[in-house]
């Protein structure tokens, strides 16, 4: 797990973000909640909450910032 993803996660205050996840998957997230394991995040794209391991992250765009592996 990344510490500058994490961070950048951490640092967007409320805002949606571009989560890229090592499956291939991306999406448009907001942080909800996170724990030592997980972080919950709610998917605008199909409008629920879902809960994603924080070693499955790939990548994060936040405004023009990009960290770690972005499709």
């Amino acid at each position: 797990m990344n510490k500058k993803i994490l961070n950048a996660i951490r640092n967007t205050n409320g805002r949606f973000f571009g989560l890229y996840t090592k499956q291939g998957e991306s999406l448009n997230a907001q942080l909800q909640s996170e724990t030592d394991q997980t972080i919950v995040i709610y998917d605008r794209n199909f409008n629920r909450t879902r809960r994603f391991s924080k070693a499955s992250i790939a990548g994060v765009r936040s405004g023009s910032k990009t960290f770690g592996r972005v499709r």
